[in-house]
């Protein structure tokens, strides 16, 4: 079976397991994992820069920001950011070390450890996601046309269903 490759280094004919893929379909699937690879390296370095976060602290500290009390044990910051546990375990430790968390063992379950955001951590992902906001909109959305913003919106709503509930 022969096989091609585009200029990304794609398949573009049939491939072992019967799936063939135009060079419509490559460029897609390949710009949209170049696009995130780019806009993520952009993002991660500012917050970086700026405020010493990655985007995976950002999301932790966002989570937290808008949960019931500001607290949630870290299986459940797992469960929303979609990160491993021991991720989220590694980057709750880092902030904690900087005062941006406090980390409390569970009171219903000594094996637990929940997360909560005091006063620094809140004033923090405030300023870091109005930053964080602004790059988007300059690196990603001014950018597109609305019309092309309305097709992403289908798109992703249709493939990330869990994600346009939550607006």
């Amino acid at each position: 079976m022969p096989v091609a490759s585009s200029a990304h280094g794609i398949l573009t004919a049939a491939s072992a397991h019967g799936v063939a893929w135009n060079d419509e379909h490559a460029e897609a699937w390949t710009g949209l994992l170049e696009a995130h690879k780019r806009l993520t390296r952009e993002l991660d370095g500012q917050l970086g820069a700026r405020f010493g976060l990655t985007l995976s602290a950002l999301e932790l500290l966002a989570c937290l920001d808008v949960a019931p009390g500001r607290c949630l044990r870290l299986s459940a910051l797992a469960e929303e950011t979609g990160l491993s546990l021991s991720r989220v375990s590694r980057i709750v430790a880092a902030l904690a070390g900087r005062g941006l968390i406090v980390r409390t063992p569970c009171p219903d379950d000594a094996r637990a450890v929940e997360a909560s955001l005091p006063r620094a951590g809140r004033t923090l992902v405030r300023e870091a996601h109005r930053v964080h906001r602004a790059s988007v909109q300059r690196l990603f959305f001014d950018r597109l046309s609305a019309a092309e913003v309305d097709t992403l919106a289908a798109v992703f709503g249709r493939l990330a269903p869990r994600m346009a509930t939550q607006r």
